[in-house]
């Protein structure tokens, strides 16, 4: 099961650059922005750890990304609603795939 792992802890990186990378966009809320900028620095992090494997690096894949699909429905859900994002739809189905790859990783047991 390391491809999956391995799918998993890329996803995060490069979701976790886009996060970050957002905070170079103008003209939108900075608040909103350093949270997301602070979430895409622990998927980074939790990223570069899950490539190493062990239970809790698994464990935070897991977790973490259903917090940022959270604050993204939080945060974005009436500009959602006015304006579709392709933007917001394409993270959020990169952290589905995350959480799904971490917590298939967790209940086997296969996590290194």
């Amino acid at each position: 099961m390391p491809g999956i792992r391995y799918l998993a802890a890329g996803l995060l990186c490069v979701t976790g650059v886009i996060h970050v990378a957002r905070l170079g966009i103008p003209d939108s809320t900075a608040v909103f922005d350093w949270l997301v900028s602070i979430l895409g620095a622990a998927y980074l992090t939790i990223g570069g750890f899950l490539f190493r494997g062990g239970r809790t690096a698994c464990s935070l894949g897991a977790i973490v990304p259903v917090v940022g699909i959270l604050v993204g429905a939080a945060g974005g859900i009436s500009g959602m609603m006015a304006k579709p994002n392709l933007w917001m739809a394409v993270l959020f189905a990169i952290d589905v795939a995350i959480v799904a790859c971490c917590f298939s990783l967790v209940r086997s047991g296969r996590t290194s």
